[in-house]
């Protein structure tokens, strides 16, 4: 659907030419943006390649960076014209162009995308709109905020979220990859064909079509849903209270309960057989198995091998990295050993990168959101249907996190007590939680071939955060440490 607009105040200046600007203004702006994900390579040089549609003041284009000896990355990047105080995310465009900044955090541009989503025009040029069947009429209500009341919201990464009101979240998806984007095929899908209303409902979405054929996401509006926080925050708050004795004043979260409960509802609706072949389960074979383990087995390898240049510099931690590094053989075995054999249940689709971070805690319930997936990793295996433990693996992990951090919060003075307590937390939390999940998912956890492919999945997630902490936050590198040898010692792999 091809638009026309006049020339707004807000728009760039009418000699603004996209080929002119210059490759080293987008690789500075680029390196300022918390979306860009090129930080750690070289740049060869980057362009401003224009989308030919436009919407309202912006002028539309994709930012295009080059990297040595690596994969060329494609941003969404809408400019308009820098207003005051606009220099963090802004970049000079030359003298033609002037000074430009990121128009996804401009609120009038948010307003004209939210109309052009509610307004629904059909196909026609490069952007095409697409809508749920089941949420026209709220669709129309957030297209009726006004702008003063649209807001960029706080805490972004590698996407930016716009709060429009009360009523919606507008997400523009900067990095671009072709093909299905997951969170809104799954978002889709629990929407409008599965009944399960802990998740924000998708109201639309757009894409951007190129003359090549290609195609890719660059914005989706949710339903905003009326929260006290992310259960990150809110379950962290809770537990230092609790384990410095302070009153805790508002309704607690029952965290292992209802994350375990709506987990498994999550986990049941993606399940359901509806003739859609990329969301109907398929057996977990053999073959699919044998995937599973030696992706693990891999990545294990992999953390273990960065562990070994982390022992100088972590000195406190060495008893335990040379207690790993020396069990090697053992830990290779396990994975090895794994018993492909014994394959059963169901792959479906999953969250695919589930944590505490990802709820949203919505009075005394839960509500699931961001089903991108791990943002890292290619889109095929993002939309890969796999076994629903590894979700649970990933909110165990997240169990453990959160001990840590309230312990880490109260500092050194906590000692003892407070380590026995926030462990005693997890262990009675993480248990609740698979207790809950079992019963709404339908998977039982009797199953000693089910437990075994859930211990491999909480593995092959810690040596995933060893290699994470170890490059980004070394402080933080005992968490999958001391988790990796707990778990390695109650399967008896270490001795």
């Amino acid at each position: 659907m091809t638009m026309s607009h006049s020339r707004p105040d807000g728009a760039p200046s009418a000699g603004f030419d996209a080929a002119s600007v210059p490759s080293s203004a987008l690789v500075e702006f680029a390196g300022r943006q918390r979306w860009y994900a090129g930080r750690s390579e070289r740049v060869s040089n980057a362009r401003f390649e224009a989308i030919e549609d436009s919407i309202g003041a912006a002028k539309l284009g994709e930012l295009v960076v080059h990297v040595e000896d690596g994969e060329t990355q494609r941003y969404f990047l809408p400019l308009v014209r820098a207003a005051e105080g606009a220099a963090a995310t802004s970049l000079d465009a030359g003298p033609a162009g002037g000074l430009l900044a990121d128009g996804a955090r401009d609120p009038a541009f948010a307003a004209a995308v939210v109309a052009l989503l509610a307004k629904g025009e059909g196909e026609g040029g490069a952007l095409v709109v697409h809508r749920s069947r089941a949420t026209a009429d709220r669709l129309a209500a957030v297209a009726d905020v006004p702008t003063s009341d649209i807001k960029v919201l706080s805490g972004e990464q590698s996407n930016t979220s716009v709060g429009v009101g009360q009523l919606g979240i507008l997400k523009f998806y900067r990095r671009l990859r072709d093909g299905e984007q997951p969170e809104l095929e799954v978002t889709a899908f629990l929407t409008d064909r599965s009944g399960f209303t802990n998740a924000p409902a998708l109201f639309a979405w757009l894409e951007l079509r190129r003359p090549d054929g290609s195609h890719t996401a660059v914005a989706a509006l949710f339903e905003r849903v009326a929260n006290r926080g992310d259960a990150w925050g809110v379950v962290t708050d809770d537990l230092v209270a609790d384990l410095s004795g302070s009153q805790i004043t508002h309704e607690r979260f029952d965290a292992g309960a209802t994350l375990g409960r709506r987990t498994g509802e999550m986990h049941a609706a993606l399940a359901r057989k509806t003739g859609d072949a990329a969301f109907d389960p398929e057996p977990l074979d053999a073959a699919s198995l044998g995937r599973i383990i030696a992706e693990a087995r891999t990545e294990a390898g992999e953390a273990l091998d960065v562990l070994a240049r982390e022992a100088e510099r972590s000195p406190e931690l060495k008893g335990e990295i040379d207690r790993l590094l020396a069990a090697r053989g053992e830990i290779d075995a396990w994975f090895a050993g794994f018993p492909a054999d014994e394959a059963g249940g169901w792959r479906t689709r999953i969250h695919g990168d589930y944590h505490l971070g990802q709820v949203l805690v919505s009075g005394a319930d839960a509500v699931i959101l961001d089903f991108e997936g791990e943002p890292g990793r290619p889109l095929a295996e993002r939309r890969a249907k796999t076994s629903p433990l590894r979700d649970v693996a990933g909110m165990l992990r997240s169990f453990d996190y959160a001990a840590f951090a309230a312990r880490d919060r109260l500092g050194s003075d906590a000692g003892e007590p407070a380590r026995a307590a926030s462990d005693a937390w997890r262990e009675r939390t993480s248990a609740e939680f698979l207790k809950a999940w079992e019963a709404a998912s339908g998977v039982s956890l009797s199953s000693a071939a089910n437990m075994k492919l859930l211990d491999l999945f909480v593995l092959q997630k810690a040596f995933y955060e060893l290699r994470y902490e170890a490059a980004m936050r070394p402080a933080w590198l005992s968490i999958p440490l001391r988790g990796i040898v707990s778990l390695l010692e109650k399967r008896q792999v270490l001795r």
